[in-house]
């Protein structure tokens, strides 16, 4: 495998179809989200009893507020959840808008690739076309998540159980016996999901560029990486250099990037121009392995070469 030619090819598609960072920035903007949180607390003072030392301290009539405070907790309740409920919303929207991106920047690049041209709302358009099938290889990585979430939650409701129903010295050991099965669960789950998230790359490509459901898309994407092991651990390894260099080189422009707000477009787009630029090497590292190739890359034996020349 030439992984010279794939790292140049990449940057010579995404330099001559420029559209395909456009893609890789709503990809960046549906990759992962923060969120904040806030807390109080209360500050008492003792009272003067009439034995300690007397301070002469000016007096405020200090309104009671009692009434009061019932409804400001409601609102502060309400407009919290709506301030959640629009987060989620917005995540959902941005994980659908990125999902689809992904498979517009493959089908795009394997068209481009294979000689053809393609635009910014073909390449959505197809992706577009598999929605649903790609929403559903990127649900696949986090059921193993998931069912970490339920164990905890039915854990910690039979702990709390057994803690309430029976006497403390035999609740000691149920929760230690919980916490071992539930520790158990996270040993065999957790490298499913990551087996699984690594797996996503190939699955995409294989419902993308084979036509392939979610199930068959894992089966032929898992088929694709053993069958090519080692060159796909070396491309891997080449995209951590590659990130290694591009994120020691941005750390200061970076920083200033993420402090001055009018900036960040520009962050958004290096972020989208790296994310379609090794999406785009997966791609090439795809239709390598699976036999399309690049069309103008190499010729099979016995093919014959005619240059036509313009008299």
């Amino acid at each position: 495998m030439d992984y010279g030619r794939i790292l140049t090819r990449a940057w010579h598609i995404i330099w001559e179809n420029k559209w395909l960072i456009l893609l890789g920035m709503i990809v960046a903007l549906g990759s992962g989200g923060r969120g904040g949180a806030s807390s109080g607390g209360n500050v008492q003072v003792p009272s003067n009893g009439g034995n300690n030392l007397d301070l002469d301290m000016p007096q405020w009539d200090v309104p009671d507020l009692r009434g009061e405070i019932g409804p400001l907790v409601v609102m502060a309740i309400v407009l919290v959840l709506v301030l959640i409920s629009l987060g989620v919303l917005v995540g959902i929207v941005l994980w659908i808008a990125s999902t689809i991106a992904r498979g517009g920047l493959i089908a795009g690049v394997s068209t481009i690739d294979g000689g053809g041209t393609s635009t910014f709302a073909q390449a959505w358009q197809a992706g577009w076309a598999r929605g649903w099938r790609l929403l559903g290889i990127g649900v696949v990585p986090a059921i193993p998540g998931l069912m970490l979430l339920i164990a905890a939650v039915v854990t910690a409701a039979v702990f709390f159980g057994i803690y309430g129903l029976s006497p403390e010295r035999l609740a000691v050991p149920s929760g230690i016996g919980l916490g071992v099965v539930f520790l158990g669960l996270v040993c065999i789950l957790a490298p499913i999901s990551l087996v699984l998230s690594l797996l996503r790359t190939f699955a995409n490509r294989a419902c993308m560029l084979e036509d392939v459901g979610v199930i068959e898309a894992y089966r032929r994407g898992l088929q694709v990486l053993v069958a090519n092991i080692g060159p796909a651990i070396i491309l891997f390894l080449l995209q951590l250099v590659v990130s290694a260099v591009l994120g020691v080189a941005m750390i200061l422009p970076g920083l200033v990037m993420v402090l001055c707000c009018l900036l960040w477009p520009i962050l958004l787009a290096i972020k989208g121009a790296v994310t379609s630029y090794f999406s785009t090497m997966w791609t090439l590292a795809w239709r390598e392995w699976t036999g399309r190739g690049h069309a103008g890359a190499s010729l099979n034996e016995g093919d014959v070469v005619v240059d036509l020349v313009d008299a």
